[in-house]
């Protein structure tokens, strides 16, 4: 049995049909949740996807009694997401150390509003630093 070769107008589309799918599919829009303490000693920003059925947690950096950790390179200790979970109500985030082996921060925010009103607020613990009432901003 012999294979024939399709024309090279035939092949470029087919190679262009990955580019073609991938600006098909709608791009995942991103907002910071912002935290902080009334004495500002501690901070959390959390990076979530928008519209979606489930939180997505793309990037958290944390500031706490001068010490930073964050899911990128910037922070002085690297974290990494450990859990998140979102209802109409509350937000609940925990983020590890690297290796997953301990809890570094948990995150827990209770959320309310009546027509465009919109707050939100909680707790942030960091392990072996402290614990503080939070309010904050964003989605």
């Amino acid at each position: 049995m012999s294979f024939r070769l399709a024309p090279r107008i035939a092949l470029s589309s087919i190679a262009a049909l990955p580019l073609l799918a991938a600006h098909a599919v709608p791009a995942g829009a991103t907002e910071s949740i912002v935290c902080a303490s009334e004495d500002k000693t501690a901070s959390i920003d959390v990076l979530v996807g928008l519209g979606l059925d489930v939180i997505s947690v793309s990037r958290v950096t944390l500031e706490a009694r001068g010490k930073t950790w964050g899911t990128d390179a910037g922070g002085e200790q690297k974290i990494v997401v450990g859990q998140a979970f979102e209802d109409p109500d509350k937000i609940l985030l925990d983020v590890t150390d690297e290796g997953m082996a301990g809890i570094v921060a948990s995150l827990r925010l209770f959320k309310a509003s009546e027509g465009e009103d919109y707050v939100s607020g909680g707790t942030l613990r960091v392990t072996g630093v402290g614990a503080w009432a939070v309010t904050c901003s964003g989605p």
